[in-house]
């Protein structure tokens, strides 16, 4: 049994050990608990502002009342800088309250995936990778379109920074950046020219101060705004791009707005803006090109753009478009015909595509932890939605890597992917929910995977040790709980064609079923149990005896920390924790009656047994009723 004092010890410890980790970053990392408000207000009273206010909820996911996080969100008025963070982050996914101004307004900020994070704030993502305690591959795998579109963007001069280009009174990198601006190079360009006197990081340094100072127009408030806008397909207004990208504030376009209404000159919003100083008529042309390349929707009238910057030196050629619109192998094809030198960057979601093109062969590629050929098979005969971006740029790093080195010609690739596309919908076709059906193994009582024998269904030929390898790791990972998509995923180096081919054998051996139970049912059955005896009893006693019916059937186990009772009354199973504890789904829902049972007997001690009984019974054949 495990001594409940020690894990409060190793829960203070920890966070003891993020905070240090980050304090000196004005950054604060708490692991949540039942004490987190006592924390968040101890820490307000101190009087100190933190940047980064960082919740770890990685252990108990979001199950907590909205009451919590909305008193945490007051205190954040307190403890945060202006502009400073208070996230509540998961494994992956995470929420945000940002203090706008020093009067403690509040926006609210959902992130679906720990790659959104990057794309609003490079910084806070890497904060919270530091926090979490875990390598993730945010920086590396899923930022790439933000960095093309950055890399693409031109930094424009404002009248200040004209002044300040022509005094040459700055620093020397300063000097250098300011010089490399026209008004029209684009930043990889720029990046390309400076490559030999000044790094990457240095010039963005550069730029970002020079924003700060109002020597450029901003640069790198745009880029999450037009990347979330070029992900979903979300059409925007040259208004909305403004003020998101805060070249205008949104008093300054209301009294813009207002004077259009008002005048009879029919001047459009753009003209008005440049008119009233705060953009110049170059910066607005940059703001359509961005409107029109970005902000569109994706409509089908224009399938693919194309964006050409000419400058005396370099001619830099960018591509962005849909996957729909063009499928992937016709975007690889049209990129090796047209013999293009460049990295294109495709996304779906928080999942990453990436290749390099040299005079039209495709030379590297890497999706994930899939490396080469592996990466781009999966890529032709798995995606069908993502954006893409190519761009003539040097390719990063990580990329450039030889084990990412494409081996097989193109043609090749594309014939092998459409087969394994066709083998990969003929089972999906047979699952209940296709790629999101979850799946529990079978034990392996006849020890097939140790005799030697197993043969493939299809070609009736000897499975190599690799074939059983592949089944066994899939095998083990399939508990009921994780569908096949996120299983797969979850591997990491394993295609979807090759899961595919091993669940098939799977299937074939009886090794593997579709679950009969599911959890949602007895879950809303005992929730509906316990609202009802709560009503009758009170919550907070409801809630006493659920706490001791848990530890009178699960203990201090890891597998008791899936269960989950909310302030109200609320009982619920936490996946992620069930999987750490590694129980299935059979064992879950299993362990969920018992605790039920348990609850059910500590309750017929405090009310009357045939009016506990009644309630009990009518929850069954209420849930009963609505599955026939």
């Amino acid at each position: 049994m495990i001594d409940p004092n020690s894990l409060m010890e190793d829960r203070n410890e920890r966070t003891v050990r993020l905070s240090e980790q980050l304090v000196q970053e004005n950054v604060i990392a708490l692991s949540y608990s039942e004490n987190l408000l006592d924390e968040l207000g101890g820490l307000s009273q101190s009087k100190r502002l933190f940047d980064v206010a960082i919740i770890d909820c990685t252990h108990v996911g979001y199950f907590f009342t909205a009451d919590t996080f909305v008193e945490a969100a007051e205190l954040a008025k307190t403890l945060l800088e202006v502009q400073g963070a208070m996230v509540f982050v998961k494994s992956d996914k995470a929420v945000a309250v940002i203090k706008e101004s020093a009067v403690g307004l509040l926006t609210l900020h959902a992130f679906g995936t720990l790659a959104q994070v990057y794309d609003y704030s490079p910084s806070l993502a890497r904060q919270i990778q530091q926090a979490l305690g875990q390598k993730t591959e945010i920086a590396d795998e899923t930022s790439d379109i933000s960095e093309q579109v950055l890399l693409s963007s031109v930094p424009v001069l404002t009248q200040f920074g004209i002044k300040l280009k022509a005094g040459m009174e700055s620093n020397k990198r300063r000097n250098l950046a300011l010089c490399a601006i026209d008004n029209y190079t684009p930043l990889n360009s720029i990046m390309q020219k400076l490559s030999s006197r000044i790094s990457f990081d240095e010039l963005l340094d550069e730029l970002r101060s020079c924003e700060e100072t109002g020597a450029i127009f901003p640069l790198f408030a745009k880029i999450p705004f037009l990347v979330h806008c070029f992900r979903n397909k979300i059409p925007f207004k040259l208004k909305d791009y403004l003020v998101e990208s805060k070249m205008v504030t949104p008093d300054q376009l209301d009294t813009i707005i207002i004077s259009m209404q008002s005048n009879q000159d029919r001047l459009s919003l753009g003209a008005h803006c440049v008119q009233k100083g705060h953009i110049t008529a170059r910066q607005l042309e940059v703001a359509l090109q961005d409107q029109a390349f970005y902000g569109q929707g994706g409509s089908d009238n224009q399938k693919v753009k194309i964006l050409v910057d000419q400058d005396q030196d370099s001619k830099v050629h960018s591509l962005v478009g849909h996957l729909g619109n063009t499928d992937p192998a016709g975007l690889l094809q049209s990129l090796q015909n047209n013999r293009e030198n460049g990295v294109l960057s495709v996304e779906f979601k928080d999942l990453a595509f990436r290749a390099i093109f040299d005079s039209g062969k495709l030379v590297k590629a890497k999706l994930g932890k899939l490396k080469g050929n592996p990466a781009v098979t999966e890529f032709v005969s798995v995606w069908k939605e993502g954006v893409f971006v190519f761009l003539e740029r040097q390719p990063p790093s990580d990329l450039a890597d030889e084990s990412c080195a494409v081996s097989k010609v193109l043609d090749k690739l594309l014939m092998n992917s459409a087969l394994d596309s066709d083998n990969i919908q003929t089972l999906f076709r047979k699952l209940p929910k296709g790629i999101d059906t979850q799946l529990e193994k079978v034990d392996d009582v006849r020890n097939l995977f140790g005799s030697g024998q197993l043969v493939d269904p299809q070609e009736n030929t000897p499975l190599t040790a690799d074939d059983v390898q592949m089944m066994i790791r899939l095998w083990r990972e399939f508990d009921g709980l994780l569908s096949v998509g996120s299983t797969i995923k979850k591997l990491g180096n394993v295609t979807t064609s090759q899961a595919s081919a091993a669940i098939t054998r799977l299937f074939h051996y009886a090794l593997v079923r579709v679950p009969g139970v599911d959890l949602e049912a007895p879950l809303s059955r005992f929730q509906t149990i316990v609202m009802n005896v709560a009503n009758r009893i009170g919550v907070d006693r409801s809630n006493a005896l659920l706490r001791l019916s848990l530890q009178a059937t699960q203990g201090y186990s890891a597998k008791a920390r899936m269960f989950q009772i909310g302030s109200a009354g609320e009982v619920g199973v936490d996946l992620t924790l069930a999987r750490a504890a590694g129980v299935s789904l059979s064992e879950a829902v299993k362990q969920l009656e018992d605790w039920q049972v348990g609850y059910i007997e500590y309750v017929s001690q405090e009310i009357d047994k045939n009016l506990l009984r009644d309630i009990v019974s009518s929850v069954y054949r209420e849930s009963q009723d609505g599955q026939t």
